[in-house]
């Protein structure tokens, strides 16, 4: 039972640091759709904002408001950018549940003064 337990707290701990890095991430990304190409405001959502499993599988998912015909060249520029998968959505392009949905469970990242 100790090999098995410590395996288990390996990956727990593996897993641990790998969220912690992917928020890091994510608030570096958000940073960069506000400072850069003038998103208004980026909010996290998924897995990596409900403290939910996050594993070598897990993505980022982000919602940003105000990138208007920036989104392309933003989303492109992030990804080769981030070790994770990434994905990023405009706000503006949300049906109206997803909005709510985002509204209620996101974690603003980032919010334009």
């Amino acid at each position: 039972m100790g090999i098995v337990n410590s395996i288990y707290k390996k990956k727990m701990n593996f897993q641990q640091e790998r969220r912690k890095e992917a928020l890091r991430e994510a608030k570096h990304i958000a940073r960069i759709l506000g400072e850069r190409f003038g998103a208004k405001e980026v909010i996290l959502y998924g897995s990596l904002s409900q403290e939910r499993y996050f594993d070598m599988a897990s993505d980022i998912d982000i919602v940003a408001k105000g990138l208007g015909d920036q989104y392309l060249k933003a989303y492109g520029y992030c990804l080769r950018l981030s070790e994770f998968n990434l994905d990023i959505r405009p706000y503006e392009d949300l049906p109206d549940q997803y909005k709510n949905q985002v509204n209620k469970q996101g974690r603003c990242l980032y919010a334009k003064k």
